[in-house]
């Protein structure tokens, strides 16, 4: 077939057609109540693309494979007024297309999306040179320390501070109806054939050898169980058995999944089955204890490499694929005030005290540091969360803060931020309480601080063995910023990383070391001496022996498949009794053949006095190294 040409009017008047045509679409759709509309300061992307990103050398992107799963950076482009906004990790199967935008997300981004700009004053504060004066900090009026009367309390007493008696049951409770739901949809399954509801005492056994397995780590979960003598670790297999313990650990559960929302519902909660632990462990850490005046605000990660919208990557971070944690630390000691999960960008933060123009990120430590504000705390956090607006709300609560600040940030004085420092040189400005400081070491420091003015001191470096200045406000900011990462110290040689297909399972075997280790922080602060492993054998030794569960054999607590290859073993009669002078047992060996067979000769010295036949049984079970 011939191609038809036209002419140029025709080809004029096709056009203009098509472009009033197209105009008419798009005011038809701005006219339209559709819950998404794309964002007018970036293109319109899918989910498979990548964020960018804006924090600078420590953010870069990674060398990723291909087909590797994509994961968003930590923070996405600087918003209008210099903040980032959290975003959320993205996952495409190998060979698939590209994903449609999740439909939950528009209506949730579209509410956050409301926030008022800026004010002049916050967008362009007046900087004048700093005159040595620190600002008229307000006075610590919050009673700091324990909450509680702990003159009488054993150990495990300051466990049950957070993991109480009634949160226990109500754990117990939803383990056993999810285990009747999974039951429902598969009535032949192996867990319909042996489950029994669990009960709080054997739900304390559990958590005493979940904390064990911490401080014993084995490749598998099974060798915990192992019948082989290098293996062996007969205080599992004395107080639960292997069927048991993953029968519980695959029950175990906090929500009705009943009630849960479905995924397109605007209201769905990506953490609804972490809800009740979440919210009980807010409410016990504030409660039980008040946090000293130096606290910080930092992130936290629970390795996970599976499949997850919330999943992030952090490459800072030791593991860097998992799921983050916000959490506010006190300084001195670690002890977690309070924490959040990132839910992913598109997530409702609402604090109750908030301006209209705070960003996600600000409205992150807003929602943390609520029930301190107004009480004199100096609140320390690092870039990611540092702004000239938020700093100026914190100070007008009377809650200073310092923090290192990235040079992009808008607010700063153009004189600090492009003036060019020697080694060891200082160059600052002050707007009111505000103090922007920029110091040279091995590369620019920015800080932003409330607290401090631009006064140096003098340091011993750890390095160079030799005395540096340094300003007051980054001596301090290293000192104090510390209290997430001394809390993560702490239990990093007890983490439980075995792989789980079930995300909220990890974290909240994450969250119950957590409370582990505030107990011992407030058993320390009671005067105890004990180092935190001490601390933690005593809860372990306390769930298994004094829950109201069964006591473990003794004998059996010996491992009979240790002894029975060691040191010398000879038959013996069984000794006689007062009904039988010459009493008989069954044959170990031979039972485990499938034959029926009595002896009357034993061996003494194993714990479990087992009966054996002197030849060739008695060989055998000793010199067999599996049995």
């Amino acid at each position: 077939m011939a191609k038809r040409l036209y002419s140029a009017q025709e080809a004029a008047d096709m056009l203009q057609q098509d472009s009033s045509s197209s105009t008419s679409e798009e005011e038809e759709l701005e006219e339209s109540d559709a819950d998404w509309i794309p964002d007018s300061e970036s293109s319109f992307c899918t989910e498979s693309d990548s964020d960018t990103d804006s924090a600078g050398p420590s953010t870069a992107q990674q060398p990723r494979r291909e087909g590797e799963m994509r994961a968003a950076s930590d923070t996405d482009s600087a918003s209008e007024e210099g903040s980032p906004v959290a975003t959320t990790s993205s996952d495409n199967a190998r060979g698939q297309r590209a994903a449609r935008p999740r439909q939950s997300m528009p209506a949730r981004v579209a509410r956050q999306g409301r926030r008022q700009p800026l004010p002049y004053e916050l967008l362009h504060p007046q900087w004048s040179p700093p005159n040595m004066e620190a600002p008229n900090l307000p006075l610590f009026t919050a009673r700091s320390g324990i909450q509680a009367d702990t003159g009488a309390m054993q150990p495990i007493d300051f466990f049950h501070l957070f993991f109480t008696e009634d949160f226990l049951q109500h754990v117990c409770e939803q383990t056993n109806i999810y285990a009747l739901q999974s039951i429902a949809k598969k009535p032949t399954s192996t867990l319909a054939a042996r489950w029994t509801p669990t009960t709080p005492p054997e739900f304390k056994v559990f958590l005493g050898l979940i904390f064990n397995m911490a401080l014993n780590p084995r490749p598998q979960q099974r060798l915990y169980w192992s019948r082989d003598s290098i293996d062996s670790m007969p205080i599992f297999s004395a107080t639960m058995t292997r069927c048991r313990f993953q029968l519980l650990m695959s029950c175990m559960h906090f929500n009705n999944n009943a009630h849960q929302l479905a995924p397109d519902n605007p209201a769905h909660d990506r953490l609804f089955k972490l809800r009740p632990l979440i919210d009980h462990l807010n409410n016990t850490f504030s409660e039980v204890y008040t946090p000293e005046q130096n606290i910080a605000i930092d992130e936290s990660l629970v390795p996970f490499h599976g499949r997850l919208s919330i999943k992030q990557y952090i490459p800072s971070k030791r593991s860097r694929y998992g799921i983050k944690l916000y959490r506010l630390c006190e300084s001195g000691t670690g002890y977690t005030y309070k924490f959040t999960i990132y839910e992913g960008k598109d997530s409702l933060i609402e604090p109750a005290v908030c301006p209209p123009y705070m960003s996600t990120t600000e409205r992150i430590v807003l929602d943390l540091i609520h029930p301190l504000l107004y009480q004199g705390y100096h609140l320390y956090v690092e870039n990611f969360y540092t702004s000239v607006p938020l700093f100026k709300f914190l100070f007008s609560a009377q809650t200073p803060a310092c923090g290192t600040i990235r040079s992009n940030r808008k607010g700063l004085p153009a004189q600090v931020v492009s003036k060019k420092l020697k080694k060891g040189e200082i160059c600052s400005q002050r707007s009111n309480e505000l103090l922007a400081l920029k110091f040279r070491d091995k590369r620019d420091v920015f800080i932003l601080t409330t607290i401090h003015s631009e006064a140096t001191t003098t340091v011993r470096s750890r390095t160079r063995r030799e005395n540096i200045v340094k300003p007051v406000a980054i001596v301090a900011y290293n000192k104090s910023m510390g209290a997430v990462d001394l809390a993560d110290q702490m239990l990093a040689p007890y983490r439980m990383d075995r792989k789980r297909k079930t995300w909220y399972k990890k974290v909240a075997l994450q969250l119950f070391q957590v409370c582990l280790q505030n107990a011992f922080v407030l058993y320390a602060k009671s005067g105890h001496r004990d180092s935190f492993i001490q601390y933690q054998r005593r809860i372990i030794r306390t769930l298994i022996y004094h829950s109201g569960h069964p006591a473990p054999n003794p004998d059996q607590l010996q491992s009979e498949n240790v002894l029975r290859l060691h040191g010398n073993h000879f038959p013996a009669p069984i000794p006689p009794t007062a009904s039988k002078k010459y009493p008989q047992k069954r044959c170990k060996i031979c039972r485990r053949s499938g034959v029926r067979r009595e002896t009357r000769y034993h061996c003494p010295k194993c714990p479990s006095k087992a009966g054996l036949c002197l030849n060739p049984c008695f060989e055998i079970y000793h010199t067999a190294a599996k049995y």
